[in-house]
């Protein structure tokens, strides 16, 4: 089966502090760990007194995904459940070259969102 590395990540609210986003952060990881391995991604730290040294982004985690229908149904629905307890937010998905924004989708678009993955998960595999 077809695999590719997903970035996922999400747009904060105006309040929001670094606490918040990383509990939701957290959150998100969480979720999609029922679906596929998941990691948060770590940005490097320009203090160059704290060599080696990198801390995790925030909002933005990775998932491995594969390309089998009922993976990518699960990764999407995953996807939507965290934007309906969290409104107001939107969330972005990464495959390669492909980039989508989720808001809240109908169920035709949705349909059509789980197709767009799955063929942009195609188009990346190593």
């Amino acid at each position: 089966m077809s695999h590719a590395r997903i970035w996922i990540d999400f747009t904060p609210l105006a309040d929001d502090d670094e606490f918040v986003v990383g509990e939701l952060t957290e959150e998100l990881a969480d979720d999609l760990r029922e679906v596929g391995e998941v990691e948060r991604v770590e940005r490097p730290v320009t203090d160059p007194e704290a060599k080696g040294v990198a801390e995790l982004a925030l909002g933005v985690v990775t998932v491995l995904a594969g390309t089998d229908p009922g993976y990518v149904q699960a990764l999407v629905d995953v996807v939507l459940a965290f934007l309906q307890r969290h409104t107001g937010r939107r969330v972005h998905l990464r495959v390669g070259d492909i980039e989508l924004t989720i808001d809240r989708p109908t169920h035709g678009q949705t349909d059509e969102l789980i197709a767009t993955v799955r063929a942009a998960i195609e188009r990346a595999r190593p």
